[in-house]
């Protein structure tokens, strides 16, 4: 059969918005709930001018142990399937957003590196109240492998105190920085707000992403993109949720 992400590539839109962070699968984290849920959720999406969504359920082993590279390859495939039944022309692609942990490296040999659509480029958080050394080890082994590590959200995460520098330097070794949207809202409290405007002023975001997880809280993500827009411009927000989105899925 078919992988979601090579049949997408042919008939994928010359333009349009990618979401390359989401909780669209239903029934596999705290995202959507149902399959109701997640064609609502692309309805909206559509609305907006999205083509696309790169699904990356929550790889975390305590809070969701089945989670894993080859169900979530299942379970898009399952997902594309659905929105065809219903004439959605939406297209979808498997990821992950894996959770680091101590073991995150013996993780992935054993179960495949969660790329993004069959790309190099993996989806990482983590949310340590200081930066623990098993983090940079994480980023330093899926460098030596040849893939792309990107942090997601780092403006939310908790270790204030040093932050920008600790960014800087995994920016410096190769990581990239994926900012979401929500938090230029002040929804996800001041302290993000401040980050990500300063990351997003200086240019290190590689990335932008809705982060979505249900169609109640979308609206404040998707207003969130109107905001950045009115900051930086039409073209600069293109570069960074459609133009480098898509180098990913193609």
């Amino acid at each position: 059969m078919t992988s979601p992400s090579s049949s997408s590539r042919s008939t994928l839109p010359a333009q349009g918005k990618i979401d390359i962070h989401s909780h669209l699968i239903p029934g596999v984290d705290d995202g959507c709930a149902t399959f109701d849920e997640s064609l609502a959720c692309i309805k909206m999406l559509q609305d907006q001018g999205f083509v696309g969504t790169i699904c990356t359920p929550h790889l975390a082993t305590n809070d969701y142990p089945l989670n894993n590279t080859s169900h979530v390859t299942g379970w898009v495939a399952v997902l594309q399937r659905q929105l065809r039944d219903a004439g959605v022309h939406y297209h979808v692609w498997p990821g992950g957003e894996l959770r680091i942990f101590p073991e995150c490296v013996s993780w992935m040999k054993q179960h495949g590196i969660p790329t993004l659509a069959g790309s190099n480029a993996v989806l990482l958080d983590f949310w340590t109240p200081t930066w623990p050394r098993w983090v940079d080890t994480t980023f330093a082994w899926l460098l030596d492998q040849k893939c792309q590590p990107i942090l997601a959200h780092p403006e939310r995460l908790p270790c204030v105190n040093d932050l920008d520098q600790r960014l800087r330097d995994t920016q410096n070794s190769g990581v990239w920085l994926q900012g979401n949207a929500k938090c230029v809202t002040g929804l996800e409290g001041p302290a993000a707000k401040e980050m990500f405007t300063k990351l997003l002023s200086e240019g290190r975001y590689n990335l932008l992403a809705l982060d979505m997880h249900r169609p109640n809280t979308l609206p404040d993500r998707l207003s969130g993109l109107a905001t950045i827009e009115q900051m930086i411009g039409s073209e600069a927000l293109k570069a960074l949720i459609d133009t480098a989105p898509r180098k990913l899925v193609q």
